[in-house]
């Protein structure tokens, strides 16, 4: 049987994709666009999903990865909600809406001081219990894969719990 070549530009480990998604963070935090924040999400959603089960991560990254608290999962199970339903016109994948956490997506609005301040609209995300901006969603993004990926033997900060936990909505009962 032929080997067929390796059909991957040169991104060969989780590390490689992390620097992509910083780089679409740097453009992303420029204009908040659809098309940045679509970059961002696909590419972390990805990151998450693909890479970090790949031959080319590490035991301890794997193993980081499933010792995430329950909030930081919800936020990368928010990503793969993003990102599918981005990627494809409409959602029909049964599992895929089983597990979907978004609860209510605004479409690029206004919608907090940051973005007033800024004058640039972004999108706004409520799931499990939490309701962030692109802004907020990105950052958490960002800090979850630097201990994923670089945390050896560092316990997940508590701090990423805290902020996360401060972003809950209210309760209505």
């Amino acid at each position: 049987m032929l080997e067929k070549p390796i059909t991957r530009l040169a991104l060969d480990t989780p590390h490689d994709m992390f620097e992509k998604l910083k780089w679409e963070e740097a453009r992303l935090v420029e204009s908040w666009s659809v098309y940045d924040s679509f970059n961002f999400i696909v590419t972390a959603h990805h990151l998450y999903v693909d890479w970090l089960k790949s031959d080319s991560a590490s035991a301890d990254q794997i193993a980081r990865k499933a010792e995430l608290p329950q909030g930081a999962k919800d936020v990368f199970r928010a990503v793969i909600d993003v990102s599918n339903g981005s990627k494809h016109w409409k959602m029909t994948n049964k599992h895929s809406l089983e597990a979907q956490v978004i609860v209510k997506m605004e479409r690029p609005l206004i919608g907090c001081w940051f973005a007033y301040f800024q004058n640039k609209p972004m999108a706004y995300f409520d799931f499990s219990g939490y309701s962030l901006s692109m802004a907020e969603l990105s950052a958490f993004v960002v800090h979850y894969f630097e201990w994923i990926l670089s945390g050896d033997g560092l316990p997940f900060p508590v701090e990423l719990t805290a902020n996360l936990d401060a972003l809950r909505m209210p309760s209505t009962s």
